[in-house]
């Protein structure tokens, strides 16, 4: 029976198994591997890790860049919603970057935001979701003082489109709101 040495779980449990006869036919020297005192197996990391990881430690990434964008850009909030991190994480593993690619996966999406949001002073929020993450748009820039994180979410949940242009609510048309639905 083949197994798939593709899944984590099932490599976590081969390298749990290795013995220094092992390394040394795998084809380290036996003088290098018997220097090793003791011989360890790291687990891989899930989706959920990675979540944590951006989310959780005293300098995670995520709370790296709401101070970045609140020290630089005149106090503007970052927000980044939980379908957003799941995409992160999703993506790191499935590149297998683990938590290291973390920090690039999510400097390239922000990157020319970061760039773009010091020039328009009335930005007041930067809002990463998983459309966002994904490529399909770049990040939202709420603008209008009135306009809360809460209210644009709570417009989104109730079919309201958002012109963050021009700060204007309109309800869909029922065509947008099929092509919203097909996708």
């Amino acid at each position: 029976m083949k197994k798939n040495l593709d899944d984590h779980d099932v490599q976590g449990n081969y390298f749990d198994k290795a013995t220094p006869k092992d390394l040394v036919e795998y084809g380290m020297i036996p003088e290098f591997v018997g220097r090793f005192p003791i011989i360890e197996a790291t687990k891989g990391l899930s989706e959920a890790n990675l979540v944590d990881i951006l989310t959780t430690p005293k300098n995670a990434l995520i709370k790296q860049y709401k101070v970045l964008f609140s020290e630089d850009n005149n106090g503007i909030q970052f927000f980044c919603t939980p379908c957003a991190l799941q995409e992160i994480a999703k993506i790191a593993f499935t590149r297998g970057t683990g938590a290291r690619g973390l920090r690039s996966i999510t400097e390239s999406i922000l990157m020319e935001t970061m760039y773009v949001v010091p020039s328009l002073p009335d930005v007041h929020t930067v809002y990463l979701d998983a459309p966002a993450v994904r490529g399909e748009r770049k990040p939202i820039l709420l603008k209008h003082p009135g306009m809360t994180v809460e209210k644009y979410e709570e417009m989104k949940k109730n079919g309201l489109e958002v012109n963050l242009d021009d700060d204007q609510v309109y309800q869909r048309s029922d065509e947008q709101e099929n092509e919203a639905a097909a996708a």
